[in-house]
């Protein structure tokens, strides 16, 4: 018997199409480029999570991408959101289109946090090992400000 695998097209962003794909073992947002020089790369869920933290721990591969806060001007709409995720991250995909400008976004879905994906930047994951997204899954270094404790009061 055949795994069940499905694979959705989302949209495609210069060269790099984006699907959904899924298997028994859970949704991944599937990149490729297609064309003289394939390639391919899967990302769960936990790692598209710790791509919208690229503002506070940019990578090597990536630099810094600009987040929702960091976007001058409007924000434009983005086209209906997929949603992925698994039991450690939630996660929302869309497309934002304005002008000639196409962007993958990727929102957080726990914490709020966006991140837009350019074409180049999207190239650039098809040559990102795992294990260069790591600093981006660990959060023990991203220290949140401490609440007032009101018994102390």
């Amino acid at each position: 018997m055949k795994p069940r695998v499905t694979d959705t097209p989302l949209a495609r962003v210069g060269n790099v199409e984006v699907s959904k794909y899924e298997t028994v073992t859970g949704a991944r947002l599937r990149l490729r480029r297609a064309g003289s020089v394939e390639a391919e790369a899967y990302f769960d869920p936990l790692e598209l999570e710790g791509l919208t933290r690229l503002r506070y721990k940019p990578i090597a591969a990536l630099g810094r991408a600009r987040t929702d806060r960091e976007r001058s001007g409007r924000l434009p709409e983005a086209e209906p959101v997929e949603h992925l995720q698994n039991e450690f991250a939630m996660v929302g995909v869309g497309v934002s289109r304005s002008n000639s400008d196409t962007r993958l976004v990727i929102r957080d879905m726990n914490a709020g946090q966006t991140v837009f994906l350019t074409a180049q930047e999207l190239e650039a994951l098809l040559a990102t090992r795992h294990m260069d997204l790591a600093p981006l899954i660990d959060t023990s270094d991203l220290v949140a400000i401490p609440e007032p404790d009101i018994d102390q009061a």
